[in-house]
């Protein structure tokens, strides 16, 4: 029976030392060696959307999108943390959106002045 579904793969370790994926999801019996699975369409372990195993999420055991993918930052304390592209993309629009409050009341700060003047 041929599968009519986008496989979600995970990477499973045989005692033999050979890796493969499977796929996760119900009544699917589906297995591919690790090699064979680059150029595959896969579905996301993070967010669900379809993708295309590269060379990057083909060495995770959970492949995911390339916009999850976690990129590795530093606190202002010098400690290294790793936080999801989405996350950042998140923190720059609420930092933009406060530059842009900040800006816009200065500006009506400096105005008054002027008009005081």
């Amino acid at each position: 029976m041929i599968s009519k579904h986008t496989h979600k793969l995970k990477r499973h370790k045989y005692k033999s030392g050979n890796y493969v994926y499977f796929c996760t999801l119900p009544d699917c019996n589906y297995k591919v060696d690790v090699p064979l699975a680059l150029g595959k369409r896969t579905i996301c372990n993070l967010c669900n959307s379809e993708f295309i195993i590269n060379e990057y999420t083909i060495k995770l055991a959970l492949p995911h999108c390339e916009s999850c993918s976690k990129v590795r930052i530093t606190n202002l304390d010098g400690k290294h943390q790793y936080v999801h592209k989405s996350r950042i993309r998140l923190m720059e629009n609420i930092a933009n959106e406060n530059v842009e409050d900040l800006r816009s009341r200065l500006e009506s700060i400096t105005v008054s002045a002027e008009d005081d003047i």
